[in-house]
Formats: structure tokens, C-alpha cells, sequence
């Protein structure tokens, strides 16, 4: 028996509309400056393509829906809440709330093309609160760790932990970067330069950032008698990893989940920290971003309750640091749901 025409219609719409947004292969940084959103890797891509099929799957099930012009924000609340009902965690709504998002864009830059009139079917607010608090903690590796462990792994897989941990790197980003990707400044020290990230960040996002003085050193160590076209790591991804848990083992540390990516927490941490107080908020800068962090956890705006004058000025201060350190490790300005994790005490 064949099937009942039309039943998969909606599936492919899902398809047809993100075709429309994505942009894996093209600059980031464009794209930010172009004021235009789309999906700029393949894993982002297969994880939103599953989450929106899921979606519709489940609205043309329960509610009948056939096309993706018919969905509305009833369809959007009422999915989210059965995602709740099913105890799926915190974390893995707001990643389908995201893709969600990008099913809309796409839906309406497709409308657009055609003539066809807009569809709001998200939520303009988010409905799962960011970063709620479950499974947020401190996941950073302290400095001694970091000593005791680099005492038990190869030289290459040490070079790549000092990546990580000196620069905020992530694991792929350690095993693939280049002696070309570090530019002298014309007044001294070094600067991170990957214009064309493909293979490199995630999501081939580009990184521009000075190498903190402390690392320069460090960072000289790796860059002497390579080639620009030399990785700094010449050891594979895995290889790594590998590595660093047995290496945690034989040290005596406890891993806790943390992975390669303790690393990168600790980076953001102290970065935080030198940058407050250079700007002498050793104190009160933490204390508005625990402030800010704590709003958003309730699901309120990052700025609820702030009202004063001088108030103002430290969220526009502390804010700023923090888009900063956010930028070095490569993510997005305003990431209130990564700041839970790499910046709250």
C-alpha cells in the first residue's frame, strides 16, 4: 500500500527552508557585518535539520498540520511544553528553541523570494530560561592541575594543553592552528590572527585577539623554526585527548566531566579576572556579573533592576568585558547561556 499522499510534504518544507539559510562555507564575520543569519557548519546544520523534523513530525501528528505556513505560536508553546513533560533537560530545549529560530528565518527568507507572506510561529522571548541552573558548575581545571598534568603527557599533547589553556582554545583548534595564524604587533607581542577558519574554529568563524603577555613566551617557544604552513600541534585530535585523560589518571585527577574543554573554563575565568581588575572592579565587577548571570537564570532581562547612573555604567563596563573574553574563545557577543558556564562562581 502506498503512502497517503502528502504525508511527508511538511518534512521536506523543513528541508527546502533551511536549504535557504545555509551559509556552511561562507565567512561568519560577513555574514555578522551583513546584518544576515544562517547556519555556518555541518554539525549545526544536521542538529538543526533533526530538531525541526522532530518538530513538525510532531505537529503534523498531534495537530494536523500539513505545511509550514500553518505553524503558529500555539504549535511553538505547546511543543516546548511537551518537551518538558518528556523531562528533557534544560539545555536540549533551548537548543530546539534555536533551531527553531533558524527553521523561521529560513521559512521566511524562502516567503520572501516567493512573495509570500511572513509566518511567526517563535516565541519572541525565549520560553525555557537561559542556562537554567541544572548541571551548571565551575569546570575549570585550577593551575595546579594543569601542573601536574602536564608532567604526565607526551610534549606534543603538552603543547596542546598550554594552547588551550594559555589562549582559550578548543582541542581542534589546538591540533590544527598555524605558525601563520600569529601576527607580531608592530608595538610588540603577538596577536591571533585566523581570518578563514574553515577547518580550523568552529564553524569557521574567524579569531582576532592578542596573545595575553604572559603566554608570548610560551607562544615563541612553539612558533620557532616552523613554517606558516606548520601546525604548531602536529598530533591529532584524538591522540589528544586520549592523552590528557590518561595523563589525568596517572596524575591523580579527578576528570569530573571536564574533559579538554576544562581547559578553555579555566582560560575565560582568569581572563575575566585580569580584565576586571585592570580596569580596577576586582570586586564590583564580579558582583554585577553574578547579578546579571543571576537575572537571566530567572529569565528576566540581564539588566532587571538596574537603574542608578553608576549602576549603568558598570553593567556597560562589565558587559564589555565580557563580550570580550566571549570573543577570544569564539563565541558571540550577549551569550548569557555560555556565561553561566564559563564565568559564574
Amino acid at each position: 500500500m502506498g503512502r497517503k499522499r502528502g504525508t511527508g510534504s511538511i518534512v521536506h518544507d523543513v528541508k527546502m527552508c533551511l536549504k535557504e539559510i545555509d551559509r556552511i562555507g561562507q565567512s561568519k564575520r560577513d555574514a555578522r557585518e551583513a546584518g544576515t543569519v544562517g547556519i555556518h557548519s555541518l554539525k549545526q546544520k544536521a542538529h538543526t535539520m533533526s530538531a525541526c523534523q522532530n518538530f513538525v513530525k510532531w505537529t503534523r501528528d498531534v495537530h494536523g498540520v500539513r505545511k509550514v505556513h500553518e505553524l503558529t505560536q500555539e504549535h511553538y508553546k505547546a511543543y516546548i511544553g511537551h518537551l518538558e513533560q518528556q523531562e528533557r533537560s534544560a539545555g536540549h530545549r533551548q537548543n530546539v528553541e534555536t533551531a527553531l529560530k533558524h527553521l523561521q528565518r529560513g521559512l521566511n527568507a524562502r516567503s520572501e523570494r516567493f512573495g509570500k507572506e511572513q509566518v511567526v510561529f517563535v516565541s519572541e522571548r525565549r520560553l525555557t530560561a537561559p542556562a537554567a541552573s541544572e548541571g551548571v558548575s565551575n569546570r575549570s581545571y585550577s593551575n595546579e592541575e594543569v601542573r601536574k598534568l602536564l608532567k604526565h603527557v607526551p610534549a606534543t599533547t603538552a603543547d596542546a594543553v598550554k594552547l588551550m589553556r594559555g589562549l582559550g582554545f578548543r582541542v581542534r583548534e589546538a591540533a590544527n592552528v598555524r605558525t601563520e595564524h600569529f601576527v607580531q604587533k608592530e608595538a610588540g607581542g603577538w596577536r591571533v590572527q585566523i581570518d578563514q577558519g574553515a577547518g580550523i574554529t568552529k564553524g569557521g568563524r574567524f579569531r582576532h585577539f592578542d596573545v595575553p603577555k604572559p603566554f608570548e613566551q610560551e607562544l615563541e617557544r612553539m612558533l620557532q623554526g616552523k613554517r606558516p604552513e606548520e601546525r604548531l600541534v602536529p598530533v591529532q585530535v584524538d591522540t589528544i585527548r586520549q592523552a590528557v585523560s590518561k595523563g589525568l589518571k596517572t596524575a591523580g585527577i579527578e576528570q569530573n566531566r571536564r574533559g579538554c574543554h576544562g581547559f578553555r573554563h579555566a582560560y575565560a575565568r582568569e581572563r575575566i579576572d585580569i580584565l576586571f581588575r585592570q580596569r580596577g572592579l576586582s570586586d564590583t565587577g564580579h558582583t554585577m556579573m553574578q547579578r546579571v548571570l543571576e537575572n537571566r537564570q530567572e529569565g528576566k532581562p540581564a539588566d532587571y533592576g538596574i537603574l542608578t547612573a553608576a549602576d549603568k555604567r558598570l553593567y556597560a563596563e562589565v558587559r564589555g568585558v565580557m563580550d570580550r573574553v566571549h570573543a577570544e574563545i569564539g563565541h558571540g557577543a550577549n551569550r548569557w547561556d555560555l556565561a553561566m558556564r564559563y564565568m559564574k562562581a
